[in-house]
C-alpha cells in the first residue's frame, strides 16, 4: 500500500523538483536589484537546524520582503553558521527576482548540487522501490513453484451424497 501511495505521488513529486531546478537555472538571468538584511536566524526544521535569512528590497519602487537565500531544498546543518555569517543583519545584498513576479527573489541565483539533490533522491528512491517490488514479486512466485502440490488422489470435487 506504501508502495502505490508513493508510486501516485512521485509523479508530482518530481514535477515539482524539476521546476524548482529549471526556475533556479532561469534564475541565473534575473533582473537584479539591492536590497538590505533584515533577519538572519538558524530555526529548527525537521530536526534540523537551517539558516532563515530574510531581507527587503523594492522593484520599480513597490516594496517587497524576501527569505529564500537560495533554491535548494535545504542545507547541510554544519553550513547553517557560514551562511548565516555571509548575510548579518543590515548588510547591503544583491537581490535576483523573477522578471514576471518580483515578490519572488533570491539571494543565490543558478542551479548547484544541493539544488538538484531532490530530483536525485526522488529518483532513487523511485528505483529503489521498484527494485524491491520486483524481488519481493520474484520470491513469491518463486516460492509458490517450491511448494509441493496438494494431492487430491483422484477427486476432483466433492458430490452430495444421498446417503448422508
Amino acid at each position: 500500500m506504501l508502495t502505490l501511495i508513493f508510486l501516485i505521488a512521485f509523479p508530482f513529486a518530481l514535477w515539482s523538483a524539476w521546476k524548482n531546478v529549471q526556475r533556479a537555472k532561469a534564475s541565473a538571468n534575473w533582473p537584479t536589484v539591492k536590497g538590505t538584511v533584515t533577519a538572519s536566524e538558524g530555526v529548527k526544521k525537521m530536526f534540523r537546524k537551517q539558516p532563515r535569512v530574510t531581507y527587503s528590497y523594492s522593484v520599480n519602487g513597490a516594496p517587497f520582503t524576501g527569505n529564500r537565500i537560495s533554491f535548494a531544498g535545504g542545507y547541510p546543518p554544519r553550513e547553517t553558521d557560514a551562511i548565516l555569517s555571509r548575510f548579518p543583519v543590515g548588510r547591503e545584498v544583491v537581490v535576483a527576482h523573477a522578471p514576471d513576479k518580483p515578490s519572488e527573489a533570491t539571494l543565490e541565483t543558478g542551479s548547484n548540487s544541493q539544488v538538484t539533490a531532490q530530483v536525485r533522491i526522488l529518483l532513487i528512491f523511485f528505483v529503489l522501490i521498484v527494485l524491491l517490488n520486483v524481488l519481493t514479486y520474484y520470491l513469491k512466485y518463486r516460492n509458490q513453484d517450491s511448494k509441493p502440490p496438494i494431492r487430491t488422489y483422484g477427486v476432483t470435487e466433492v458430490i452430495d451424497s444421498p446417503w448422508s
